[in-house]
């Protein structure tokens, strides 16, 4: 194994660990198929037209019912095999329904206390925080604490179903876009340390505060999926951060965000301006006639004004410049403007 030298060394970086979860991927990915994201569309459609109907549906039940599916997050956080999806399915069907309840309210309640409440929904509410207990007043909720061994078995056949039927083989293939964001991250960890790393992925400076009290963070774990449906998920709790971060996001990628957001203000400067909207429209009527002096005579204003405002339709990329008859006309960037909704949702998106 070749000899890693961490360059910039912190409290933290002794911390960070990395490693790809199957079933984080399984479930995320599910959330997407739900939602339709518009991020991953091309697969999602993929994953559709494979999944039978009656699959569709009870997905809708189960993960529509309950916030996409974002719920059922956590069941994973101590899962030993992370790769295990089979055997991950069996954990949840055998987990213990007290068990079951701890992560479904986001480990807010020790598993002693909740056993007290002999699994009341209403006992359990008046215990659990109120940040973490808008969970249980949702009205679905009610379903689950009814039977919750037989919805630990609804969920469990919805995963098992997926990864047999599309996501096996689907996960065969992501495993070579998780191991090249881990090296990405490593790369950056080794470069600028753990503290920078932290920092880069999920926007905070520090670590998150205990919870509960006298669990000091003592373990990072980085974990690349590749559907993801924004930048980051973080879990922390019981001294452990688990960090779910996209993976197809690297450094190139995020430089290619940056010009597309640069792009998408320099659009939108360009048109939130009546005069140059008037400019885009002769433009477009009449572009081969177009030229500096006739649209300062067609909008009233010096060749000077005008000059600003071409050159701002032309940072927007909104319009070209084309010689006709020894003059600068000027045309509309027609794909440009066809694009925009697509070239807005895709940085939104991302």
């Amino acid at each position: 194994m070749p000899l890693q030298v961490i360059e910039a060394a912190d409290s933290i970086t002794e911390m960070i660990r990395f490693h790809t979860s199957t079933v984080f991927e399984m479930m995320v990915s599910l959330h997407n198929v739900v939602t339709q994201s518009h991020r991953h569309r091309d697969w999602i459609e993929k994953a559709r037209a494979a999944l039978p109907p009656d699959f569709l549906d009870e997905l809708d039940a189960v993960y529509g019912t309950y916030s996409d599916g974002v719920f059922f997050f956590e069941l994973a956080i101590s899962y030993a095999d992370q790769n295990d999806v089979p055997g991950f399915t069996e954990h949840i069907r055998e987990m213990n329904p007290v068990q079951f309840a701890f992560y479904l309210v986001g480990r807010a309640v020790p598993v002693e206390e909740i056993a007290k409440t002999d699994l009341s929904l209403q006992a359990l509410r008046a215990i659990t925080p109120d940040k973490y207990g808008e969970m249980l007043d949702y009205g679905p909720m009610a379903e689950i604490f009814a039977d919750i061994p037989a919805f630990q078995n609804r969920l469990a056949d919805l995963w098992e179903r997926y990864w047999e039927i599309f996501f096996r083989d689907q996960a065969t293939e992501m495993r070579t876009l998780w191991e090249n964001g881990i090296q990405e991250k490593e790369r950056l960890l080794s470069r600028e340390g753990g503290a920078a790393l932290f920092e880069h992925i999920t926007g905070w400076k520090e670590l998150p505060s205990e919870l509960p009290e006298g669990y000091p963070v003592t373990d990072i774990v980085f974990i690349p999926i590749m559907m993801m449906p924004s930048h980051v998920y973080i879990f922390y709790g019981y001294g452990n951060v688990t960090i779910m971060f996209d993976c197809r996001l690297q450094e190139s990628r995020t430089e290619h965000q940056e010009r597309m957001r640069v792009d998408a203000i320099n659009v939108f400067k360009a048109l939130s301006d009546d005069t140059r909207l008037k400019i885009l429209r002769l433009i477009t009527l009449q572009p081969e006639r177009m030229h500096g002096k006739v649209i300062a005579e067609k909008v009233g204003l010096s060749a000077s004004a005008v000059s600003r405002h071409i050159g701002v339709l032309k940072d927007g990329d909104l319009i070209a410049e084309e010689p006709c008859d020894g003059k600068i006309t000027y045309r509309l960037n027609k794909e440009l403007v066809q694009s925009l909704s697509d070239k807005l949702l895709d940085y939104l998106y991302s």
